[in-house]
């Protein structure tokens, strides 16, 4: 079935005037538009397309890469307000409506926000929701104590910065467990520290059962986090690079990496180095 907001990978089927149908298992089409069109095309051959209503309220499939997809949650720019809500930038030609009642507070051109999208079945038309609460699953998690996880910061007080789980559940990072602020988007790595009555989840920001590590450490290791688990800085790196980076000194960088890996926390590689996860 094609799906709305959705990538997918389909057949090239039929030409038109318009583009070439694409086709998929149970024989439904959607159109490919000209401007689209890859130089070579053979019939029959699969390709992976992102399915969506353009401005003219069609169904139709591209390659041009959004900023979120269906049911997932993401940070956009509003590009434009109006007396019926407001339009937000999410990749596509036609930007993403957030109608007034999918608002926390009023957004306004120039404004960003961590955005919702989710399908309205009546229309088929993908809406954005800007109240993010409503749409995080509220049934507890199944998550071991330790285990790393992928979070967006989605909201900050004064205990601390609220991120959306594994595009499903609310956790909590507090004050006390960070160096630095982060911004409302950011996406990192944590580590579930205790899931609380309710459904939150307490997160840590570096592996839990470790010993006692300094802010410079700290700091090194939310950066590894921030590229995936992977740092491309070493001690042969040059101090330029570090500063740009870390923000700290050669001989900061080394004495806190020197520590890290003595604590098993890293290893090294040629071109950087790894967090070690922790079983």
């Amino acid at each position: 079935m094609i799906q709305n907001g959705r990538w997918q990978t389909l057949k090239f089927n039929r030409k038109s005037p318009h583009g070439w149908y694409l086709i998929d298992r149970e024989g439904e089409e959607v159109l490919l538009p000209n401007k689209y069109l890859p130089e070579k095309i053979i019939v029959g051959q699969d390709t992976e397309v992102f399915v969506y209503r353009d401005s003219e309220e069609r169904l139709v499939a591209t390659y041009l890469k959004p900023h979120i997809e269906l049911n997932t949650f993401a940070i956009l720019d509003i590009v434009a307000d109006s007396n019926f809500g407001a339009f937000a930038d999410w990749g596509m030609e036609k930007n993403l409506f957030i109608p007034f009642k999918e608002q926390h507070q009023r957004l306004r051109e120039g404004d960003y926000s961590i955005v919702y999208m989710y399908l309205d079945e009546v229309t088929d038309r993908l809406v954005g929701s800007a109240r993010v609460n409503r749409w995080l699953n509220p049934d507890t998690p199944e998550y071991k104590k330790g285990q790393k996880v992928n979070v967006l910061v989605y909201y900050q007080n004064e205990v601390g910065y609220q991120v959306i789980i594994e595009q499903e559940f609310r956790g909590i990072i507090y004050t006390n467990e960070i160096f630095e602020p982060l911004n409302i988007g950011d996406r990192l790595q944590a580590y579930v520290r205790q899931i609380r009555e309710g459904g939150l989840v307490d997160l840590s920001y570096t592996p839990l059962g470790r010993s006692k590590i300094s802010s410079y450490q700290e700091r090194i290791i939310r950066e590894i986090n921030s590229n995936g688990g992977f740092l491309a800085l070493n001690d042969k790196a040059e101090p330029e690079e570090i500063q740009r980076i870390l923000q700290m000194s050669k001989k900061s960088f080394k004495e806190a990496i020197g520590g890290l890996y003595r604590n098993r926390m890293i290893d090294f590689y040629r071109n950087g180095i790894r967090l070690i996860s922790e079983e």
